[in-house]
């Protein structure tokens, strides 16, 4: 029973969106019941929270103040380089994702549930990403 339990922990989720009400929409978007969201609103926050805590997927806005969600994935990279990442804009990034390194996607605003659902689904299939070494 508790195997079974283990094998069905919450996909842990940092969200980094600066628009409070985008993020509040888009929390609400990713909630479920397999998925446990932390939002933050920096990029300083998010390599703090992800530095701090367990990800399964780091999913980001691009245009960030101070810190843009381009420099983000580098630092994420270079922390976690297998993490999955979705860099979110309102243009496409495709070309600039792939960049970025592996398991980086992009998706166009504005977010849409099923499209989320299937990126995130293809970026976290097989082994959870686990935390990060001390």
């Amino acid at each position: 029973m508790v195997a079974q339990q283990e094998s069905r922990l919450p996909l842990r989720v940092l969200y980094i969106e600066d628009n409070e009400l985008v993020r509040e929409v888009t929390c609400e978007l990713l909630a479920g019941d397999a998925r446990e969201i932390v939002a933050v609103a920096s990029g300083e926050e998010a390599l703090s929270a992800f530095k701090d805590g367990r990800f399964d997927i780091v999913i980001t806005d691009v245009s960030l103040p101070a810190m843009s969600g381009f420099d983000l994935v580098r630092h994420v990279k270079r922390l976690a380089p297998s993490m999955p990442v979705i860099v979110a804009s309102g243009y496409p990034l495709d070309l600039v994702a792939e960049q970025l390194g592996p398991k980086v996607r992009a998706i166009t605003k504005p977010l849409e549930a099923p499209q989320l659902d299937a990126l995130i689904q293809d970026l976290c299939r097989g082994p959870q990403a686990g935390p990060l070494p001390s």
